[in-house]
């Protein structure tokens, strides 16, 4: 009798609800959803990375670099010459990566401007309009309420013609798209975990009912 309560108690263990640990959703700001902001695009491409989306909200006013930690950039600056410019963003390229620029070996250390073959381009669109590289450093740049600004890691790119930020700001998505697609993610992420979890309740189920039998059966034999 105690091994079938044993084999009974294994099986009411098993169908107990498992419970998974959920770690938070990283998602984007994403655009600007009305005009009063700027819409901030930063691509990290040619260092491996992504194109990120934040928006500097209520950006009357700021300066080009102001709007991009406005937008939840990370910028760390680099002086020279009487001028400032943008070293690493998010702490990229970072301060121990050696990059193969022009087939030299080269550190990032934020002392002086970077060279021609790694360095963060700085441009800039109206509303539904196209990218213009900046005539000025965005120090000093005003950022346009409704616009955009834009920022691209070029390494070994052409100079006179150096890839622009992967985003068209001519038809940028909209706050709403943003959203409906994190949502979508978010799903898709609850449905996978859901999915992990009854199939451990399974392998549970599975690996107590055959525990029980086989404490049964032994229990038979002895009893013989």
């Amino acid at each position: 009798m105690r091994m079938r309560a044993a084999a009974t108690a294994l099986l009411i263990a098993a169908a107990l609800p498992l419970t998974a640990t959920a770690l938070p959703a990283h998602a984007a700001d994403g655009p600007c959803p009305d005009a009063d902001g700027t819409t901030v695009v930063v691509d990290f491409t040619d260092l491996g990375g992504d194109v990120e989306v934040g928006c500097a909200e209520d950006s009357d006013g700021m300066t080009g670099m102001q709007a991009l930690e406005a937008a939840g950039f990370e910028m760390t600056p680099v002086t020279a010459s009487g001028m400032t410019g943008a070293c690493r963003i998010d702490g990229q390229p970072a301060a121990d990566d050696t990059l193969d620029v022009g087939g030299r070996d080269y550190v990032e250390k934020c002392q002086q401007f970077p060279p021609g073959g790694a360095y963060w381009s700085y441009y800039a669109a109206p509303a539904d309009g196209d990218w213009a590289y900046a005539q000025a450093g965005a120090d000093t740049t005003k950022a346009v309420p409704g616009g955009f600004e834009g920022w691209r890691y070029q390494l070994n790119q052409p100079v006179d013609s150096a890839p622009m930020p992967d985003f068209d700001p001519a038809n940028p998505p909209t706050a709403a798209a943003s959203d409906t697609a994190d949502d979508a993610d978010d799903a898709d992420s609850a449905e996978d975990g859901g999915s992990i979890v009854w199939i451990g309740l399974g392998v549970a189920v599975l690996l107590a009912v055959a525990t029980g039998f086989a404490l049964v059966r032994r229990r038979r034999s002895e009893d013989a």
